[in-house]
């Protein structure tokens, strides 16, 4: 049966994409698996690429036919031709790294969470608010399939006005892949779930309050919980976030995904990238609504995964931005924004 719907969810690839010449500073996890393949795939020009283990960055200039390999950081920061650099570096960092390339007039694409404290990242805004270059952070749950399908879906008010959703993943990590996550206070929602608060965030808004449940398992990170449960509460509406890290299923068996459910209808969506340990199937979304006293149920298979096409999205969004002079969509000031709700929950689960 034709969905008669025509849901609009694609990332908007600029035009004159050709035009913008990218440096890459850090060569680990995230920059191999992630941005470089579907930069390459798309074919952005990737022309430089710096990474302190200068064997990393030289492995990954062979593999993607990158240009060239810097040596040091001055070296990548003083290339003038270099429009964008995509920073991709521990949090820690991004306050010193974000500063130098601003000096150097430089736009920006860096990694969440903007720091890794938040006085740090409110230092970060300042310095972008007195600047003239344009920078976003990579949020990139929000450029994926089923939660811009979701966006639309919600912006054209097929399901009335909304009273309540739920965002899930039930899965097992691993987490012995990042070791370094170890040093870090609630890691978990620091570098994870961070990525579905802010999706709370562009989809329903700030909340007026939370409840957050964070719960151990045999699972977690040292002694640190890395299942949560977060209530958002707002003025007529209520959801929550259910985060299972600990799933003895088989992968293929794993949930993930979301439900809104609004007076005239509700909408089912299916976050593929975190089911399954290398399945590759694409994202989805169910809409049942009532129209013209008629009661319409449309599945809706979309193109791409989270992983990795919504990688392309913060960067397609940074370069529109500088064509047209406007905010890019996860600005530094929507990343600030989204570290702050971190900080509220945070603090929810010390007051317990």
């Amino acid at each position: 049966m034709q969905n008669n719907l025509k849901i609009n969810y694609l990332n908007k690839k600029p035009k004159n994409f050709n035009n913008f010449n990218i440096g890459i500073i850090g060569a680990g996890n995230i920059i191999e698996n992630s941005h470089l393949p579907v930069y390459q795939q798309e074919g952005l020009n990737i022309i430089n690429i710096f990474d302190i283990d200068y064997k990393k960055s030289e492995n990954l200039k062979k593999k993607f036919n990158i240009n060239k390999c810097s040596k040091n950081l001055n070296e990548i920061l003083d290339d003038e031709n270099i429009h964008i650099l995509d920073i991709a570096v521990p949090a820690k960092y991004n306050k010193e790294l974000f500063n130098k390339a601003v000096e150097k007039k430089k736009h920006i694409l860096i990694q969440k969470p903007l720091s890794d404290n938040i006085e740090s990242a409110y230092d970060i805004l300042k310095i972008y608010n007195k600047s003239n270059i344009k920078s976003n952070v990579n949020h990139q749950m929000r450029y994926s399939p089923s939660i811009k399908a979701a966006k639309f879906i919600l912006d054209e008010n097929i399901l009335g006005e909304i009273k309540n959703f739920k965002i899930f993943t039930h899965r097992f990590t691993d987490w012995s892949l990042w070791p370094w996550l170890e040093k870090i206070d609630y890691p978990e929602l620091r570098y994870n779930s961070i990525h579905y608060i802010d999706t709370i965030r562009f989809l329903f808004g700030n909340p007026i309050s939370i409840n957050t449940n964070f719960i151990k398992s045999d699972n977690d990170i040292l002694d640190k919980p890395t299942n949560i449960l977060i209530d958002f509460n707002y003025k007529s509406l209520s959801g929550c976030l259910d985060i299972t890290h600990n799933s003895k299923l088989e992968p293929e068996k794993w949930k993930a995904g979301f439900e809104i459910i609004g007076v005239n209808g509700k909408c089912e969506g299916v976050i593929s990238s975190m089911i399954g340990n290398g399945l590759k199937f694409n994202d989805s979304i169910n809409i049942s609504y009532h129209k013209n006293n008629l009661s319409i149920n449309e599945n809706h298979k979309l193109e791409g995964r989270w992983f990795s096409e919504a990688f392309l999205g913060p960067m397609y969004s940074l370069m529109n931005s500088i064509n047209n002079n406007t905010q890019p969509q996860t600005n530094i000031n929507q990343a600030y924004q989204t570290l702050l709700l971190v900080e509220r929950v945070i603090k929810s689960d010390i007051l317990k």
